[in-house]
């Protein structure tokens, strides 16, 4: 019984999600809406200042963190702050896309990343990363995701990585000059001390705490927190990140990031009222996540 419905899976997927959504149930057994557990290890590498590894489900984005320092030219104005960098791997898990291409699978893996990088250079404290009386240096954090295994929603996995990376970086608190140079290094090379005794580290400051739930439209029905074969068989697809005050003290988010793609299967048309549901739905989902995993819901590698 188990082969056949494998086999009717493979040969008729849409058929097979349909008989499943009518019921208003989904092949993993959630309910439409319902988004898959999110779990989060910081400081899981060891030799990386900051890391840490989110779990959307079967997807697993795996992130480090670290500093060096970025001449701002001397300059005050506009630019004196610091940057956020982000780079994304999913290695052969994205080889191909679904129709075979690996172009179209590379420009959605850097899509996904310059997404990520906004979202952070709009949610973290860019003017916090500048080192006072430096001579215009500030701090790029330079993050690195690698997705171990995937099964949709790399976009809302990656920036949960990323999040908790940050929060668990510390920044070097001090900088020092070596003079002369030495072996591998030029003279006056700036270089970082972490001494704890010489100069505090200090976190990273957020504006907003971001956290992310796309919602795939099916027909007329609207699925949360898409798997890979969900996403698959989506007419269109509105991914929003959205920001939360960082005191924990409620109020409305504000939306961050909002991307909707219409190039699934039988491309459906997402109009304003559409994507106003799908931006109620993915508030709603991650806004738990956000008050379940920035709010102490991270757990320690």
């Amino acid at each position: 019984m188990e082969k056949d419905s494998q086999a009717f899976e493979k040969l008729y997927p849409q058929e097979f999600l349909q008989r499943f959504l009518a019921k208003g149930l989904r092949p993993d057994g959630r309910g439409l809406t319902s988004a898959r557990d999110v779990t989060v290890h910081v400081s899981p590498i060891s030799g990386s200042p900051g890391s840490a590894i989110a779990k959307v489900g079967n997807t697993t984005v795996v992130t480090s963190a670290e500093v060096s320092l970025l001449d701002l030219g001397g300059d005050e104005g506009d630019d004196d702050e610091g940057r956020v960098s982000h780079a994304l791997d999913v290695g052969p898990l994205g080889a191909t896309h679904n129709d075979g291409s690996v172009a179209k699978t590379r420009q959605q893996v850097a899509s996904v990343s310059g997404r990520v990088q906004g979202v952070l250079s709009r949610c973290v404290d860019l003017r916090s990363l500048k080192l006072e009386g430096e001579g215009g240096k500030a701090w790029l954090v330079g993050l690195k995701s690698v997705c171990l295994s995937l099964d949709g929603g790399l976009f809302d996995a990656a920036l949960a990585s990323c999040v908790a990376a940050l929060s668990s970086l510390r920044l070097p608190g001090e900088v020092r000059e070596v003079v002369g140079g030495g072996e591998g290094r030029e003279s006056s090379e700036a270089v970082v001390a972490m001494e704890e005794d010489r100069a505090p580290s200090r976190p990273v400051d957020f504006l907003l705490i971001p956290a992310a739930t796309a919602v795939s439209i099916h027909g007329d029905r609207l699925l949360a927190d898409p798997t890979a074969f969900e996403e698959a068989l989506a007419g269109a697809e509105v991914s929003a990140a959205w920001g939360w005050a960082p005191s924990g003290g409620g109020g409305d988010p504000e939306l961050v990031s909002l991307e909707v793609r219409s190039e699934g299967h039988g491309r459906a048309t997402v109009d304003a009222d559409v994507v106003h549901r799908c931006l109620a739905v993915s508030r709603r989902r991650s806004e738990a996540r956000w008050k379940g995993r920035c709010l102490g819901g991270a757990e320690r590698a």
